[in-house]
């Protein structure tokens, strides 16, 4: 039985809700027959800033991000994770966004190979996702394990944030790798115009969870020759995420019989989103249902026609591939991390982030579309998602590492 370490800043904590993108591959690889461990890393800053946290979080979600550390728990959280142990190992630093101090690798570096060694964990590969630390921590760790193939997968969309935090020791690390992940196409070629070309790489896909292939229709999913009127965002309301540039693009092609259902919570641009709404009188237009549970979410694919989210930064966007396993029409935007899985007029439609304009465009030529060709859309939509199962792209994703 092959055995894997994930090292990585993001997984279900009992202390942090982080997000299960890399869950998923983990769970896939265990249900595969391979013995899987995770090192879960919580970034831990001096005490002023969980109190800035606590008392401004809209302020600390602008400038750390979605996974605000409010908690001062300095203990490693042993726990399980779907038969998938995991540790959840605190990290300290001075500074948001920024290198960890050596003292504080030096002692995560330590804790990590305890763990190893207590459970009599020897790793065939160490798969690490988000740089900071992570990929300074792998490539340390390759020393102790140098015959474990080695991965790191790139979330981030800014490679001068990583030269500036590495600087001159960052081609050194990455050759130490066996092979070097991105989340999508554009990122992969954002860092290669700084660090040149890479001689192993793959791009690092999300995967459509079987709830949504297998789940039976709510409704049948039935295309007229008339212009679509159901429409679907699913996110956060935060800048990044273009809402108000989707409700005025759809302002500004109909004047009546449309619905753009939001579902999410909070974020820093809802209070405006729904200004806007209000001073243009389109509030039967713009429905917001505030969370709803995943399992749930389904049913309003069904009902709906397409999804839009123009985002003008993101990684992937694993609510495209959701979207399209129900049959939805996707408008996604160009450039990042969906394109190359949509591909434009065949199974969707691309956009530029947050263009108003070229977004009314897209949905003026898809209203202009046979009933037969926005099916044949929605037949590819599903397919595409088919080829990109939970189950499908760990499979790829390790068999990547292991043939490195």
């Amino acid at each position: 039985m092959k055995k894997i370490l994930m090292i990585t800043t993001m997984y279900p904590d009992p202390l942090r809700p982080g997000t299960e993108v890399c869950h998923y591959y983990s769970k896939e690889w265990a249900k595969m027959g391979y013995d899987v461990l995770v090192i879960n890393l919580r970034s831990m800053f001096p005490a002023i800033y969980t109190i800035i946290a606590s008392l401004m979080p809209g302020l600390a979600h602008r400038y750390i991000g979605n996974h605000v550390e409010m908690d001062r728990n300095m203990n490693i959280i042993n726990h399980v994770v779907d038969n998938i142990p995991v540790y959840s190992v605190p990290v300290f630093k001075y500074i948001p966004h920024r290198k960890y101090p050596k003292h504080s690798i030096n002692k995560l570096i330590s804790t990590i190979i305890n763990i190893l060694n207590e459970r009599n964990f020897l790793p065939d590969a160490i798969v690490g996702h988000f740089y900071n630390p992570t990929m300074e921590i792998i490539y340390r760790l390759k020393y102790y394990f140098p015959n474990s193939r080695t991965s790191i997968v790139f979330h981030e969309s800014k490679p001068k944030v990583i030269i500036k935090n590495y600087s001159k020791d960052l081609n050194g690390i990455l050759k130490s790798f066996n092979i070097v992940g991105f989340r999508n196409k554009g990122m992969q070629e954002r860092m290669e115009r700084y660090v040149g070309v890479f001689n192993k790489s793959f791009i690092c896909y999300s995967g459509t969870h079987p709830v949504y292939l297998n789940t039976p229709r709510y409704f049948d999913r039935v295309y007229t020759n008339k212009p679509l009127s159901k429409f679907v965002y699913v996110g956060q309301f935060t800048e990044n995420k273009c809402v108000k540039e989707t409700i005025k693009a759809l302002h500004s092609v109909y004047s009546d019989n449309y619905v753009l259902t939001c579902i999410g919570e909070g974020g820093p641009c809802l209070k405006e989103i729904k200004s806007y709404i209000m001073s243009n009188e389109i509030q039967n237009h713009v429905l917001f249902t505030g969370h709803i549970p995943r399992e749930n979410i389904i049913r309003y694919y069904d009902e709906n026609e397409c999804l839009i989210m123009i985002s003008k930064s993101e990684a992937f966007g694993l609510v495209y591939l959701e979207a399209m396993s129900r049959g939805c029409i996707v408008i996604g935007t160009r450039g990042q991390g969906i394109d190359g899985v949509i591909i434009d007029g065949v199974n969707g439609f691309l956009c530029s982030g947050g263009n108003v304009e070229e977004l009314a465009s897209v949905i003026g030529h898809i209203n202009s579309l046979s009933s037969e060709e926005k099916m044949r859309i929605s037949d590819n939509a599903i397919n595409t998602a088919r080829d990109f199962s939970d189950y499908n792209v760990a499979k790829n994703y390790i068999a990547a590492v292991f043939n490195s």
